[in-house]
């Protein structure tokens, strides 16, 4: 489950970002950023153990979902005069296009698995499920040889190394990112052939850089850093130099497109409340699983998953009234469908329908004449 240490961390990563370009960095690019950075590859882990919780799985589920988060740049969040403090303002124009969507949110969802991997007992690079291939951290760590903090005459060339890329910093930096870039590929692939060399066979190479886990601090840097950073300023640069001044075209007539989307919304609130009647009814044998999975006991688990079974249920229950009365065109079952949809965000699908219940000519159905 998502926790507010992915929250931390995505915030760590954007609020430099927002100092540093005096808040005019693309509020909508964040945002797409930061939600994959905390529910992520977790939107499909929930209930059952899936293939998609894995960067190449979650590469996968995020074709379709880059969709809603496309669709979502289409709204803001502004201050209200109305009866609600905030509310969705529909500006007609999708900013982000599906494809700047899809990699901030692969960009979000490595950044995800990066607290995955650090924080979790489990320790793991997961790559894919089923059958699972994942590297865990104690074998990244193994990858620098046998030689740990070591005195040798060849550690002369890896302090070569880093001197030099450090004095001529002053002169790749100054010259930009592409120069810097260059210089970072040459010293990266260099120092790669070497740790490579003392980490499968020649093992007195690992003296080079006196022993230390440098293997496994590139493959962190390169998959935990550098990608989905220069992803997230790829697309920020993507959408200033090409922005995006056309509106939306509905693909579908809006009355019969509302009628599908209640409809998906009387079905996600039924599972929903068929999720919380089976942690009801089933809840020794969810807590049974759960010890058995984790392999420890504790005392509230019981009590825990009833409160969430009624919790789930009760939501869902306003859902489900929320979504019937739509076809009835009631202005209040619209924001309570609005609400429940939002909070079951974590799913990352209902998000579009808290959305399309804000689109403008939705909203004029339930005018009254």
């Amino acid at each position: 489950m998502p926790t507010f240490g992915h929250v931390f961390y995505g915030l760590c990563l954007l609020i430099p970002i927002f100092y540093y370009t005096r808040d005019k960095f693309n509020y909508k690019v964040a945002f797409i950023f930061f939600a994959n950075n905390l529910y992520g590859p977790d939107i499909v882990f929930l209930f059952i153990d899936t293939p998609f919780h894995s960067i190449l799985g979650f590469a996968i589920i995020a074709i379709p979902l880059a969709l809603v988060y496309s669709y979502s740049s289409r709204f803001s969040l502004k201050k209200s005069d109305g009866r609600f403090p905030l509310k969705f303002e529909d500006e007609g124009i999708s900013t982000v296009k599906w494809k700047n969507a899809y990699l901030l949110t692969i960009a979000g969802g490595v950044s995800h698995f990066f607290i995955d991997q650090f924080f979790h007992f489990e320790e793991s690079m997961w790559i894919w499920s089923w059958p699972d291939i994942s590297i865990t951290y104690d074998q990244m760590l193994s990858w620098g040889g046998s030689l740990y903090h070591v005195f040798d005459p060849l550690m002369v060339i890896g302090e070569l190394i880093v001197v030099v890329s450090i004095l001529l910093s002053i002169y790749y930096f100054r010259k930009g990112y592409k120069e810097t870039f260059k210089a970072f590929l040459i010293v990266s692939g260099i120092s790669f052939i070497i740790m490579l060399l003392g980490a499968f066979g020649v093992d007195s190479l690992t003296a080079v850089f006196g022993g230390e886990r440098e293997l496994a601090v590139m493959c962190f840097g390169l998959i935990y850093i550098l990608i989905p950073l220069f992803i997230l300023m790829y697309v920020a640069r993507n959408i200033e130099d090409h922005p995006i001044e056309t509106p939306d075209k509905p693909k579908i007539p809006r009355e019969r497109l509302f009628k599908i989307v209640a409809i998906l919304s009387i079905i996600l609130g039924i599972f929903f409340i068929l999720y919380g009647i089976l942690a009801i009814t089933l809840v020794d044998t969810f807590v049974s699983l759960i010890e058995s999975l984790t392999g420890t006991v504790y005392a509230n688990n019981r009590t825990g998953i009833l409160f969430l079974g009624f919790y789930y249920a009760t939501i869902a229950l306003i859902l489900v009234i929320g979504s019937v009365g739509l076809l009835f065109k009631n202005n209040l079952c619209r924001y309570l469908t609005i609400a429940a949809t939002s909070y079951f965000f974590i799913l990352g699908f209902p998000l579009a329908i808290a959305l399309f219940l804000c689109e403008k000519d939705v909203k004029g159905m339930f005018k009254r004449e």
